[in-house]
């Protein structure tokens, strides 16, 4: 052994053990690149990504055995000499940096990185437990008979709406509904309703695919207050069982659709229609691969590249006069490397444009937007002194629609900005 070796193996002197938490879920099936990829799960939920042989020592490391009879157990799984040295520097710069194996000393888990447009400050409401007896009453729905009747009704919801004249209702129907400031609390209500059974058609899917769901809750999206539910655990499921829980969501939308739709067909309340619009409308933006939405998940399952925004920066910098493709770039295949290489810029594009537009039209817009603020602040104080609680949620509800669209442009404009600079220029501006 080299002193290099040795020094390395003395740094290495502890027996190693799982850091707490650690959960190895196994090979990625439909995988985009060039290698097999495994993939781990760390206690904080952060799904890692693994070659086969790092794999495959993390499931050797059981806080028993020494670097020795790890690198002899290694071996005979890979059918080669292993040395403590190669284990030793498998343990300190893959699976301790990943958070796999506990630190000698220190925090067992390193810092979790900053993904862009990421769901932050979550708060779990709806235990584990809890959301396995629901995933388990909402599962006869997700066989193939009951989802073809289900799409079916929903189609045939919506042709009857359209065909009795739905879609010139619309206007007088939100006309009717503004000039009714109680209709808002029912609407919200069903549209949070929704919302809801959205995220429990994906641990519905979850489970029924074989998996297991974990607990479901609310959270910020950017400045957007969202429901989650966790269901990490469909990592190990085939391709098109991970596609069902994308689209379990929507799924259960299109379900719920169809109920208040033959409710407006039966009754005829306005109010019905304005919640089926933005509800088919919410649903719509679901499919937009360009933020952390459903159809983000969805086309990563397609293309077999779990962390596609992870990849936006390198395919980035890979596109920089003078620079060949950065290695997370090089380890997809070709097919997935130009599937993943045109979705990076046509989500570079959008958040772009949208940026670009909140910068140049924020002269124009933000004076209309105070004033319209100061408006509905006024009124809604007034509701609020008359002790018209209608009113007033009706007003509070118009001012948080007002305003964090407008927020989480401002977020996105400074969070995008940056990222893009460090992206093309992690060590700032220098020539190739």
């Amino acid at each position: 052994m080299s002193p290099a070796d040795s020094a390395l193996v003395a740094r290495t002197s502890t027996v190693p053990r799982p850091a707490d938490g650690t959960e190895l879920i196994g090979q990625y099936s439909g995988s985009g690149f060039t290698e097999p990829r495994y993939l781990a799960c760390r206690g904080d939920g952060q799904v890692v990504q693994l070659s086969e042989r790092v794999f495959r020592l993390a499931r050797l490391v059981d806080g028993r055995r020494d670097l020795d009879e790890l690198a002899a157990a290694l071996g005979a799984e890979i059918d080669r000499t292993v040395t403590a040295a190669q284990v030793a520097f498998l343990l300190d710069n893959r699976l301790r940096p990943a958070g796999l194996v506990a630190a000698d000393a220190g925090p067992s888990l390193p810092a979790c990185p900053d993904p862009l447009l990421m769901l932050t400050h979550r708060a779990r409401l709806v235990p584990e437990r809890l959301v396995w007896a629901i995933a388990g009453l909402l599962g006869p729905l997700f066989a193939s008979p009951v989802v073809a009747l289900m799409l079916a009704g929903f189609a045939a919801v919506d042709v009857l709406i359209l065909a009795g004249g739905g879609f010139g209702q619309i206007l007088p129907a939100v006309r009717a509904f503004s000039d009714q400031p109680a209709l808002t609390v029912p609407v919200l209500a069903v549209i949070l309703a929704v919302a809801a059974l959205h995220e429990c058609g994906h641990a519905a899917a979850c489970r029924y695919g074989g998996a297991r769901p974990g607990a479901m809750g609310i959270g910020l999206y950017l400045v957007w207050p969202v429901f989650f539910s966790t269901v990490t655990d469909a990592y190990r499921l085939c391709r098109a069982a991970r596609l069902r829980v994308d689209l379990g969501g929507v799924y259960l939308n299109a379900v719920a659709m169809t109920v208040i739709g033959l409710a407006y067909l039966t009754t005829g309340s306005p109010w019905l229609l304005v919640v089926l619009v933005a509800l088919h409308v919410e649903t719509m933006w679901q499919f937009l691969p360009s933020v952390r939405l459903d159809g983000y998940y969805i086309l990563a399952d397609l293309v077999g590249v779990p962390d596609l925004f992870a990849r936006l920066g390198p395919i980035l910098r890979s596109a920089l006069p003078g620079r060949g493709n950065h290695p997370r770039v090089a380890e997809l295949t070709p097919l997935t490397r130009r599937i993943v290489a045109c979705w990076a810029a046509l989500t570079t594009a959008f958040l772009g444009c949208w940026s670009v537009m909140f910068v140049v039209l924020a002269p124009q817009v933000l004076p209309v937007v105070w004033a319209a603020l100061v408006g509905h602040l006024g009124a809604t104080a007034t509701a609020v002194r008359a002790a018209d609680v209608a009113a007033a949620a009706f007003g509070a509800t118009q001012l948080v629609l007002l305003v964090l669209p407008y927020a989480g442009l401002a977020l996105i404009a400074v969070t995008l900005g940056r990222r893009l600079w460090n992206a093309g220029f992690p060590n700032g501006w220098r020539r190739p």
